[in-house]
């Protein structure tokens, strides 16, 4: 591939890609240290982070979250839990202020459940396929159900509860085949994903270290759309000089982003971008 350099108002650089049955990661690195000090959903679960329905009755498309720690905590886009009334994913990023109780956005991937397996969810080994993450992005929750309604069809993969963990638990073998071949690079804190030559997606956190528990579950995601397209093909170097070049003028402002051919948004604390997340919408 030719070296392509980001434009200097994004924050990382990129690497050498890797490509393994037809799904190729383009690595990013951070161009500066982070200032702002916060951990991942995994980690900071493990050290007492909470996540319930907001009460007894619950509501599909919200849940609570109480974060008891001295740090924030990065919950990224497309991340599952499971448990509670029903699976559910994030359908932005968010970052939890330390000591604080907030409401998250959701998404419900388990459709056909509304009762309770567990008090508080858990963090899955998993975010959900970079088609769910547009889907949820562009058309909500009757989106996500239809496509992973459709992907489950396909693969066939259906559950009682019309989960799309199945998806997961059925293809666990060839998803730890991509997880094996494309493993993470020491500083990696994001990628842009390619799939049969056409651009998926891009990912970015600002903390190294918080991306390094993120990955795997990233990738299990961009894996289960690239089993269905598993051609190789040439990295689609001018599309994504050009997908930089769009979003490096879309300015710096949180919250969603809109430009020429992408969606997507962009999570900036104190002038830091601390996450980003686009979806080219014309041709790679």
């Amino acid at each position: 591939m030719t070296s392509i350099a980001a434009p200097p108002q994004l924050p990382f650089s990129l690497g050498t890609p890797s490509t393994f049955r037809g799904l190729t990661v383009i690595p990013l690195f951070p161009d500066s240290e982070s200032t702002l000090e916060y951990v991942g959903l995994d980690e900071a679960v493990a050290y007492g982070l909470e996540i319930t329905e907001v009460d007894l009755a619950g509501s599909v498309n919200d849940l609570l979250v109480w974060n008891p720690l001295d740090l924030g905590t990065l919950i990224f886009e497309g991340e599952e839990l499971v448990g509670a009334k029903q699976n559910r994913i994030l359908d932005r990023t968010v970052f939890v202020n330390a000591k604080s109780r907030t409401k998250l956005n959701v998404n419900c991937v388990e459709r056909g459940r509304w009762s309770y397996r567990s008090e508080r969810f858990s963090p899955a080994p998993r975010a959900t396929h970079p088609g769910a993450r547009y889907s949820a992005r562009v058309g909500g929750q009757s989106a996500v159900w239809s496509e992973i309604a459709a992907k489950s069809t396909r693969l066939d993969a259906l559950s009682e509860t019309e989960a799309a963990e199945a998806m997961y638990v059925k293809n666990a073998g060839t998803l730890s085949d991509y997880v094996t071949a494309l493993p993470r690079r020491p500083g990696q804190s994001g990628a842009i994903v390619c799939l049969a030559g056409r651009v998926t997606c891009l990912d970015y956190v600002s903390r190294s270290e918080v991306f390094a528990g993120l990955y795997a579950k990233l990738l299990r995601g961009y894996a289960l759309d690239a089993i269905e397209r598993p051609v190789d093909a040439p990295v689609p170097t001018e599309y994504v000089r050009v997908l930089l070049d769009r979003l490096a003028r879309s300015g710096h402002d949180a919250g969603e982003i809109r430009g020429r051919g992408f969606v997507g948004s962009r999570l900036t604390i104190h002038d830091e971008v601390v996450a980003l997340s686009v979806f080219p919408t014309g041709r790679a």
